[in-house]
């Protein structure tokens, strides 16, 4: 929904183009997806990795179907990493390793660029900023060690006055209880918040709930957002 870029004042408030963010209140807070905003996601690279395995249910609308059985309980942490690998074995009726599963899932995860991070170490200068992502035990820690490798740091969560992670609260983006949890824990006012993601449904929720949005669909990146 953003065809425009977005500059900082030195006021440290952030001109919003009117068709993105209208509110009369100055933005002092802004929360970030994760997954297709922040780090790019290449959902055919774990379908590949499933079917190589003998699991060729897997599709990219799957993570976000209200019935499913498998990936959404393991986004609202009610089933463990392991019990969530053995689910893949059932469903393959294959002897697969810990390892095996986890290189096909983790391979949607693709590269947070070096410019989407500078953007977030100067942004947390200006604003608090927060992480709101649907995601889970194994993508985690897991990407922590791709960012040490590049970055040099234990993950990100220096560069956000907090995380939240659906695996840890037991609840998921589009549901409002989870905006309602992070506008309480934050103590945010919505009309003082821009909220950034790629799913659509998200942003509907995150508007009905009064914040301001960003949704963030290719082509478009943060570099065409944000600029000095």
């Amino acid at each position: 929904m953003c065809g425009k870029n977005i500059s900082f004042a030195e006021n440290k408030n952030m001109k919003f183009a009117g068709e993105i963010y209208n509110g009369k209140e100055k933005v002092k807070n802004i929360i970030f997806d994760w997954g297709g905003v922040l780090t790019d996601l290449h959902f055919e690279a774990t379908k590949k990795g499933f079917h190589q395995l003998g699991l060729s249910i897997f599709d990219e609308s799957v993570p976000h179907d209200p019935h499913d059985t498998l990936f959404i309980p393991f986004e609202t942490g009610k089933i463990t990493p392991a019990e969530f690998r053995n689910r893949i074995r059932n469903l393959t009726s294959l002897t697969l390793k810990d390892t095996e599963i986890d290189a096909a899932w983790n391979a949607m995860l693709g590269d947070l660029p070096e410019e989407r991070w500078h953007i977030l170490e100067k942004l947390s200068d200006h604003y608090r900023i927060f992480l709101l992502s649907n995601t889970n035990a194994i993508h985690v820690p897991y990407y922590a060690g791709v960012l040490k490798q590049k970055y040099g740091t234990n993950g990100y969560d220096h560069l956000f006055e907090k995380t939240y992670f659906s695996y840890e609260l037991g609840m998921r983006k589009p549901n409002e209880d989870i905006f309602q949890h992070v506008i309480t824990d934050a103590r945010l006012r919505p009309e003082e918040t821009v909220f950034i993601d790629d799913f659509l449904e998200n942003i509907e929720t995150a508007r009905k709930m009064g914040f301001g949005t960003i949704h963030l669909k290719a082509p478009l990146t943060l570099t065409d957002v944000f600029t000095d």
